[in-house]
């Protein structure tokens, strides 16, 4: 009747009981990790065209943790752009380079050992269905690695050309010393 009673549809996120099956089997910071990664979720699906930055603003001001912010905010959508373009046939580095912005240091770091990289991995399952894929997509296109598959489709590379590349590791800038960032030794 009026257009501005009208809500916004919301795309549908993952309760916690269906996060909890996940959570039940792993170390208990992981429920940390699952908060700041919901929290990341709820904040793009409501503000999709905002920057990483902004979103990590908020997250932080929503009270995550501003080290979390930026993990998820960085590595999440890393993870569910790989899934994609895995799918593809291409093969993506288990590195990753962490660049810190604060004191120029480099380090590689496995990408499965980082706590949100983890996690955003262990939630693909419950957000590849029909239900919830357009979050899925949300985040998935924010990555990297994704946007360069696509622009060398949308420059006329064929997907079976694609098939059999590799990725070199990516370099995910931060704006902390490595010395405070979680990384393998």
């Amino acid at each position: 009747m009026f257009g501005w009673f009208s809500s916004k549809s919301r795309l549908p996120l993952a309760p916690i009981a269906e996060r909890e099956v996940i959570l039940a089997k792993l170390h208990p910071v992981f429920r940390d990790v699952d908060a700041a990664f919901h929290a990341y979720l709820e904040v793009v699906v409501a503000n999709a065209s905002w920057s990483d930055q902004r979103i990590e603003q908020t997250l932080v001001q929503r009270g995550i943790n501003a080290v979390l912010a930026e993990g998820v905010v960085l590595l999440g959508p890393i993870a569910w752009g790989r899934e994609v373009v895995e799918q593809l046939g291409v093969q993506c580095s288990a590195n990753c380079r962490l660049s810190s912005l604060s004191d120029g240091e480099v380090r590689e770091v496995q990408l499965a050992t980082q706590l949100e990289y983890a996690w955003a991995r262990a939630m693909i399952g419950l957000y590849r269905t029909p239900e919830r894929n357009e979050v899925f997509k949300l985040v998935a296109c924010r990555s990297a690695e994704l946007d360069a598959v696509n622009n060398a489709l949308q420059a006329g590379t064929s997907p079976e050309n694609l098939r059999g590349g590799t990725m070199q590791p990516l370099l995910v800038n931060v704006r902390r010393r490595l010395a405070t960032a979680r990384v393998d030794s």
